[in-house]
Formats: C-alpha cells, structure tokens, sequence
C-alpha cells in the first residue's frame, strides 16, 4: 500500500533522529510551523505528525516544547527484557575486551542482557556465531565484521534481525556503522613521521585484512610527499600466531638500512612486539627505529619507551552503536546505512620523538 506523506513524513523524521541530526536525548524538536516551512504542510497535517511522533514515544511535550525522548526505556519498564548479541573479532584483544564490556554496561543499564561471542577472525566461526545469536532469539546484534569481499558481506544482509557494524563500514551492504576514521588517523600517524625527518617506511598490518584503511591512509600520506611504501615493506601477520609474527617483524628490522625506519603498525600489540624485538636485535628507539601503533591500549603507556598510538574514545563507539541498534529495535522504521564517526588523535611517545 502507498504511504500518505504524513507516513512519509514521519518515516523521515524518524530516520533524522535516528542519525542524530535533531541532537540527543532531551533536546528541542521542531515546532509545529516549523515542520509547515521545511515540509511544506499545513498546520493540521504538521500536527498529526508530532502526534504520531508523540504516539510513538520519541517525542515528549515539555511545557510548549517538542523534546526528543531517551532512546532507551527504564530498566525494568520493558516488557520483556531484551537480549542483544555483541560478535567480537577476538576477544583476547584487548582492544574488543574493551568494547565487548562498554556494551555490556549499556545493556545493562537498561535491563537487557548480552550475549558475547568471538570470531577469532574467521568468516566461517563467524557465520555460524550470528546463527547462534539468531536461534537464541536476540532482538538485535552489534558486530565487529570480518568478512572481505562482496560475496561474504551479502551474509549480513540475511539476518533475520536488526544490527550495527563496529569499526568498519561494509562496501557491499548498507548498514549502520560506528566507525574511527582510520585513514584519516593514518595520515596524522605518517605526516607525525615525516616531521621528524623520517624517510624510510614499513607497515605491518594484519593478515586476511583486505580492505585495510590505516594502510591506505598511511601509503597515501607519503605518497603526497613524494615516497613509495615498498611492497616489501609491507607485512601482514597473524597475531593470532605470535611465533611466526616476531619471526617476520624480526626479518624486516635485521634488513633495515641506515637511517631512521618509521614502523606504523595496525595495532599497538604489533608495535609492542615491534619495540621488543628491537631491543633483542639492539637497535635503538627511536633513533634507528620510530614505531607507532593504534588503539593506544593501557600497555602503550608503559612499553620502554613509551608508544606513541592513535586514541579514540572506545566507550563512546559502544554507546552510539548500542543507541543504533536499540532505535532500530525499538522504532523499527528507520534507513538503512546510517554511518556515525569518531575523531581520534594521535598521542605522541618517546618510541617516535626524534625532535
């Protein structure tokens, strides 16, 4: 059946709040004659639509104000507790420990409770942890994707419940996303670099990552001042597998020439293994090797010497993405690819302190 233009209206509405374009919770909405001027509708009909916002429960009349209503219901006023799925890539970092319990505190600051798996970054494993999710009955599921290619992202697409991306936004699939822009965080990490006289580069990513936006941002602010990341320069590892891991970082740094190497690393466990294979092989930091990594994890401040890494606000990231989901559960109606992103900032240590 076709939809009025108060339902499209509406849906409209809805699908702003729920992107954050009209502020948070409690904030002043549109009034009456303002919703005449931007729709083009008559009072009456700009009426009817506040009062089905009102009607379902995301608006509140605050004395002669329209105040957008908390997302989230009153613990213990649901009817039925919610159960939400939380997919971590690994749960052994502690990078998605970390997200892994902000969400747990969000669900339970509403009464719902969290089922938490990891795919330990298989897209099979992960595949089958979302079924999971599914047969338990979960209203909804926060996932830290592993898929890589279109083929794989069309798997989201068929899950029989809401869910919100964290970290990466898929290239085949629109969906809601809480992001870092990593290859703006990148560009900072290279440019940090290039301002301490650094010429000489490498880049250790992890293994199976295809799609890998701090290697893109990286190679691209260097590119911009006139310098080639080498392809053998590049590394990509298994940190799931520690061994064979500091076996190629520790081939990289024994082939280094003379000068200074500037080493970004994909996360600060590389680059903490990067600085201890460093002392092993008696090369100084930062003086023959500046290493930078991401995620600015509690270690980077007490490696020897202090790394430098990019920092974002993880607690942030859980909350947006748990808001996400829980209007999409709750209101059901809204669009499809809603992206929120997050500015990070480069937290300069002694590991790349050159000047």
């Amino acid at each position: 059946m076709r939809k009025t233009k108060t339902e499209r209206i509406v849906e409209e509405l809805k699908n702003g709040i729920a992107a954050g374009e009209f502020g948070g919770s409690g904030g002043r909405f549109l009034t009456t004659r303002e919703i005449c001027e931007c729709k083009q509708v008559s009072l009456k009909t700009a009426f009817h639509i506040l009062t089905r916002l009102r009607e379902d429960g995301i608006l509140e009349k605050v004395g002669r104000d329209y105040r957008l209503a908390s997302v989230f219901a009153p613990a213990g006023k649901t009817e039925k507790p919610l159960l939400i799925g939380f997919l971590a890539t690994c749960l052994e970092s502690p990078y998605f420990a970390k997200l892994a319990g902000h969400a747990e505190e969000f669900a339970h600051s509403i009464g719902a409770s969290l089922i938490i798996a990891s795919s330990n970054y298989d897209f099979e494993t992960e595949c089958e942890r979302l079924r999971m999710f599914c047969r338990q009955g979960v209203a909804g599921i926060l996932i830290c994707p592993w898929a890589s290619t279109p083929e794989q992202e069309a798997f989201y697409s068929q899950l029989p419940v809401p869910y919100v991306m964290l970290g990466r936004k898929l290239e085949s699939t629109d969906c809601d996303a809480v992001l870092v822009n990593n290859q703006k965080a990148a560009q900072k990490t290279a440019r940090h670099l290039l301002e301490q006289g650094i010429r000489d580069f490498a880049y250790i990513g992890q293994n199976g990552k295809v799609h890998d936006q701090r290697l893109f941002g990286f190679r691209a602010e260097l590119a911009a001042a006139g310098i080639t990341l080498p392809e053998a320069n590049i590394l990509r590892v298994d940190s799931q597998n520690p061994d064979e891991c500091r076996k190629t970082i520790s081939r990289l740094l024994k082939k280094k020439r003379s000068g200074t190497l500037g080493l970004f690393c994909y996360h600060d466990l590389f680059a903490i293994r990067a600085i201890g294979l460093c002392h092993q092989l008696g090369l100084r930091i930062p003086q023959e090797v500046a290493v930078a990594g991401f995620d600015d994890l509690p270690a980077a401040a007490e490696t020897f010497p202090p790394l430098t890494s990019v920092s974002y606000p993880v607690q942030d990231m859980a909350r947006l993405a748990f808001e996400s989901l829980y209007t999409r559960i709750k209101f059901g109606s809204v669009s499809d690819g809603v992206c929120r992103y997050l500015d990070s900032k480069l937290i300069v240590r002694q590991s790349t302190q050159l000047k």
